[in-house]
């Protein structure tokens, strides 16, 4: 280039945001001054990069999906702070979301979108599945401050995911580190609780490798106190809810070889988790877990042709895992001694168990994109899943009286075809996917009448699926986004096979359908003084059909899911927020959720169904949430410090747990109003940070599903540092 060369030297960077680009300027920093208000993570501030006259300008990931075709949610770095002691946290102030525990940290979650929940959820951690990772570690075990930021898909969930799911997706990004990085937190809490998360990257500049090692490890007795319900509102203090879970891990990336990014993974995790009784007084019984995980992953900008991208995927899990119950005694809560459920020991369900199952799992992602010119773009996305189980539970044959544990396999292939088009100077956006579902399983089923050596069964199914999401840009500020999907949810692995010893096989099991519609306005403004103001509104429609769930079978001890019908849902969302003040940031959103029986008649008969167009139990239909955050740089003096002040509401309107079938229904979860509040300063520019918060702040009594008692107020101190 014929143009000199000009070198911008500028003493400092602000992060105020004041347009739609960010343009990076290369500098040397003398001072480093954030703007703490939300919309930094949103909309950087315009700076420049001049070499050669050239000038390289990126926008905001975050306000790229925020701005695309599809119904999302994104939560970024600040909000994962705070108050917030995990991903469950942070997700359960998401319009739309709601997270149902059963109990304080370990316990048993599930996530719920829009009424939809657990395994219609897609669960994905850097655009891949978790699939039956998830039976070892959940979205909420991953340190926050390993995560970047988090993705909530509502109805559609993008092409390249890969897999199968109908009520959306939660996708965690985590963090790209420095050359080198050092990321140290503690906290410890009430119920004497101990979180510990640790990372650090390292990387020679000269070879383009980066080393990294991380883990984490959580502890807690869970012993707070809860009131029995069935025990005339008895309180009594958890006894036997320990848990604790160790993570570590290491990886090795490669930047600078033929692929843009080589990278290999190991993981190792391990759990124990003692199993509270709530009708009786439980002592012994617990799950463990302990498992591995190898994955690869290769990605390559213009593979073999200009404008193709590859991202390439491939992970093994082995895992082992049971439940331990061989106590000889059961106990009531007034510590009268019971016999076990069985001769042979056990305080859970009827009969003992001492399991050592093991599991293996082989899946793939191969993702090719390929970029035509400025308006076109297509898609192809492969996923593979390979599953096998091989259940080990002696004692529970014994028993049972017959053999009840037998290897299963399953195989899923999600294949994925997608195009985008972009016109009007990027006005206009419409992402377009059809998908084909492949599947097929081996496994062994129990006669439903009679009690005998489990037969072989085989089943292969296919089946297609659709989904297209449009946006249309009003003004700078002002969007029109509708989707529509008809989408399909192969039954996971313990669905179809069951589990190989309590959970039966259900090889006439249908995947779930769902055809939905989305409609929303997205107003987003950009003050003078940097801050964003942002408000959404969205009205939903959804269709599911073959709804699963799990159900007793008639043979004793035993279950099987089966397709219950057809589920009706009708929703608006809305979500205001925003720096309203330099100093102070706003927000609130509220969802309302109508889910009903569409089923006419009783599956099989010709008999009227007596649940007809009611409400679906056990799901909250009316949920909201209010936070505030004061900020402000060096507020009792001094320099590089900064301080938050943080305050999060949260209410949710009582629901049945069973169908209302009468106004005299008496079995409701109550309403709940949590709040929560948190003081957090750092200084050293960032380096060190303390954070002190305390959760339902008024130790409100809050129950979960089923009147399950949940955690009263729980006290935090954390301490972090961090070395970049």
């Amino acid at each position: 280039m014929k143009n000199k060369l000009r070198v911008l030297i500028v003493g400092r960077i602000h992060y105020c945001f004041l347009s739609y680009k960010i343009v990076i300027t290369l500098s040397f920093l003398s001072a480093f001054f954030p703007f703490t208000g939300y919309a930094q993570e949103d909309v950087k501030r315009d700076t420049t990069v001049a070499m050669k006259e050239v000038t390289v300008t990126a926008r905001s990931e975050i306000r790229k999906l925020r701005e695309s075709a599809m119904p999302i949610s994104v939560i970024g770095q600040r909000q994962l702070q705070g108050t917030a002691s995990n991903i469950n946290d942070v997700l359960a102030r998401t319009v739309g979301v709601t997270v149902r525990n059963t109990g304080g940290l370990g316990s048993a979650s599930r996530i719920s979108l829009r009424g939809l929940e657990g395994k219609r959820m897609g669960m994905y951690v850097d655009e891949t599945p978790m699939s039956q990772l998830s039976n070892f570690v959940a979205l909420n075990d991953i340190p926050t401050n390993m995560i970047e930021r988090i993705e909530v898909y509502k109805g559609i969930v993008p092409y390249k995911f890969g897999g199968s799911a109908l009520g959306g997706a939660v996708n965690v990004v985590t963090k790209e580190y420095p050359p080198v990085y050092l990321d140290f937190s503690y906290e410890l809490g009430s119920f004497n609780t101990h979180q510990v998360s640790t990372v650090f990257k390292r990387t020679d500049k000269k070879s383009g490798l980066q080393f990294g090692i991380g883990g984490a490890f959580s502890f807690s007795k869970n012993n707070y106190k809860m009131t029995l319900g069935n025990l005339d509102n008895r309180t009594v203090e958890r006894d036997h809810d320990k848990f604790n879970k160790i993570m570590a891990g290491m990886s090795v990336k490669a930047t600078k070889w033929w692929f843009d990014e080589m990278k290999f993974e190991l993981i190792f995790l391990k759990t124990r988790q003692e199993l509270q009784g709530i009708d009786l007084d439980v002592r012994e019984a617990y799950n463990h877990s302990i498992s591995g995980v190898a994955a690869l992953t290769l990605k390559r900008k213009d593979f073999f042709l200009d404008g193709l991208d590859l991202d390439f995927d491939i992970g093994y899990v082995v895992g082992k895992y049971g439940l331990h119950d061989t106590a000889m005694n059961r106990y009531d809560w007034d510590g009268n001694v019971l016999p076990p459920v069985s001769p042979f020991g056990g305080e859970q369900n009827n009969f003992p168990s001492d399991g050592h199952n093991r599991s293996n799992e082989l899946t793939s992602k191969l993702n090719m994109g390929y970029t035509i010119d400025m308006h076109h773009s297509v898609n192809f996305n492969a996923y593979f899943d390979r599953n096998s189980l091989r259940p080990n539970d002696p004692l529970m044959d014994k028993a049972l009286g017959f053999k009840s544990n037998f290897p299963s396999k399953m195989n899923t292939l999600t294949l994925g075809w997608s195009y985008d088009l972009t016109l009007f100077d990027g006005r206009f956006q419409n992402a377009f996917t059809f998908k084909n579902f492949i599947f097929s399983s081996h496994s062994r089923s129990i006669d439903v009448y009679s009690v005998r050596e489990p037969e072989p069964v085989k089943i292969s199914k296919s089946y297609v699926g659709f989904s297209d999401a449009m946006r249309y840009k009003f003004t700078e500020d002002l969007m029109l986004k509708a989707s529509f999907n008809s989408e399909v949810r192969i039954p996971t692995s313990e669905e179809l096979i069951g589990n190989g010893y309590s959970i039966l096989a259900s090889p006439a099991l249908k995947p779930e359908r769902t055809s939905g519609v989305n409609i929303g306005m997205l107003y987003r403004h950009l003050k003078k003084h940097g801050g964003l103001v942002e408000i959404e509104l969205n009205g939903f429609y959804n269709q599911l059909k073959d709804m699963i769930r799990f159900t007793p079978d008639m043979i004793p001890t035993m279950a099987r899911y089966r397709n219950f019908g057809s589920v009706r849902t009708v929703g608006v969302e809305f979500e205001a927020k925003g720096d309203v003040l330099p100093m102070l940031y706003l927000y609130a959103n509220a969802t309302y959720q109508d889910l009903r029986d569409v089923r006419k008649l009783t599956p099989g008969t010709t008999v009227e169904n007596p649940t007809y167009n009611k409400r679906i139990p056990n799901i909250p239909y009316l949920l909201a949430n209010f936070g505030a955050e004061f900020h402000k740089e060096n507020l009792f003096g001094g320099k590089e410090q900064n301080t938050r002040v943080l305050f999060d509401a949260s209410y949710v309107h009582k629901y049945f747990y069973d169908f209302e079938v009468s106004r005299y229904q008496d079995k409701k979860i109550p309403a709940a109003l949590t709040m929560d509040a948190a003081v957090e300063h750092s200084f050293g520019n960032d380096r060190w940070t303390l954070t002190f918060k305390v959760k339902n702040l008024t130790n409100r009594r809050v129950v979960s599903e089923f009147n399950r008692p949940l955690p009263g107020r729980y006290i935090g101190f954390k301490v972090r540092y961090l070395l970049k």
